[in-house]
């Protein structure tokens, strides 16, 4: 589902609620039944469900176009809004996307206890935060660069533009109907 002009939900990764339509798995993000199917048989699930899932992780990928290369990088990241954000050293390969180039970024999970697999790909335009107040409140955020050696690491934000996911999962059992 492609959601431009949707708020990120307040309630990030709140239970969907309950009853046999909306009985969840043991994540408490993707519902067991009532999901509708895309073509090839997977659940597609709604921009709600995409950024709670999203904003429950801290491992992406993100993908962009860097010297005649698409590169995809794994980054820890945190949802800010509307937002993904992550750090990155300056002058790094990844510097390259943040001049609002259009880039990608996919998070995906499998929970092998309910036989539940989903992903997430995000669309949008990335730019490095320069904004001092803004540094100090993604600063506050606690995500720490992944490397202890970064000088002056910098805050990329992605600015989705589109948002869709699917997920794959056994059939529900009898009881959980």
């Amino acid at each position: 589902m492609t959601r431009t002009d949707a708020p990120a939900p307040a309630t990030i990764g709140a239970p969907l609620g309950s009853g046999a339509a909306q009985r969840t798995s043991d994540r408490g993000s993707i519902p067991r039944s009532g999901i509708p199917r895309d073509h090839a048989g997977f659940g597609v699930l709604t921009f709600d469900i995409c950024v709670r899932l999203v904003a429950g992780e801290r491992i992406g990928r993100v993908a962009f176009v860097a010297d005649g290369e698409i590169l995809v990088l794994p980054v820890n990241y945190i949802v800010d809004g509307n937002t993904v954000a992550f750090r990155s050293r300056v002058g790094s390969k990844l510097s390259a996307a943040t001049n609002h180039s259009v880039v990608a970024f996919e998070v995906d999970g499998y929970d092998a206890t309910v036989g539940v697999g989903w992903s997430v790909l995000i669309n949008g335009c990335a730019e490095a935060v320069r904004e001092d107040a803004e540094i100090a409140r993604l600063e506050a955020s606690g995500l720490a660069p992944w490397s202890v050696n970064l000088e002056r690491p910098s805050w990329v934000r992605i600015h989705w533009d589109s948002v869709s996911g699917r997920t794959t999962m056994r059939p529900p059992t009898a009881d959980e109907c």
